[in-house]
């Protein structure tokens, strides 16, 4: 089980990794000015929009800018705390891959509903996405089955201690 369960938090570290470099600097090219960003970064999003067909960062659908500023306001802040709080071992990284597991699980359901309903989707840009539902579903196993390693008090932890009575 330990081998696993250190897979999924690769897996979990990586797409938080993933999500806390694009988020900022790609996906919210969606819904902030083009003049918040240098022209590298504007022409990345482009060349990605152009090569794998994603008509949803060059249209931008109202649905879609929606999913993109919950992305800025909770996943990106939620994937910032998984890659610290997994790679630091702290008992909270549960909950966090939880909430980021749940919100992206949300947001892929719609995307993939607009893919596959629309039939603009190719191939390619299906492969792009399905790897983030993947995410969504090991970061919710993440949260609900990892359990923190209860720790041994220290001589600096406060450990309660029985009352003296007084008479």
């Amino acid at each position: 089980m330990g081998l696993v369960s250190g897979l999924v938090d690769a897996a979990v570290v990586l797409f938080s990794g993933v999500l806390a470099v694009a988020v900022p600097l790609i996906d919210a090219q969606v819904c902030l000015p083009e003049w918040l960003y240098p022209a590298p970064l504007l022409e990345l999003k482009r060349w990605y929009g152009e090569t794998y067909g994603d008509y949803l960062m060059a249209e931008k659908p109202h649905f879609f800018t929606g999913l993109v500023w919950v992305e800025i306001a909770f996943l990106w802040p939620l994937s910032l705390a998984n890659f610290y709080g997994i790679l630091a071992r702290r008992p909270w990284a549960a909950t966090t891959s939880l909430m980021a597991g749940v919100s992206i699980a949300t947001s892929m359901a719609a995307i993939m509903a607009e893919l596959l309903g629309s039939g603009r989707a190719s191939d390619q840009l299906l492969r792009m996405y399905v790897p983030f539902g993947v995410f969504a579903l090991l970061a919710i196993l993440r949260g609900l089955f990892s359990r923190a390693k209860p720790r041994r008090p220290t001589a600096t932890s406060h450990v309660p201690t029985a009352r003296k009575k007084r008479a």
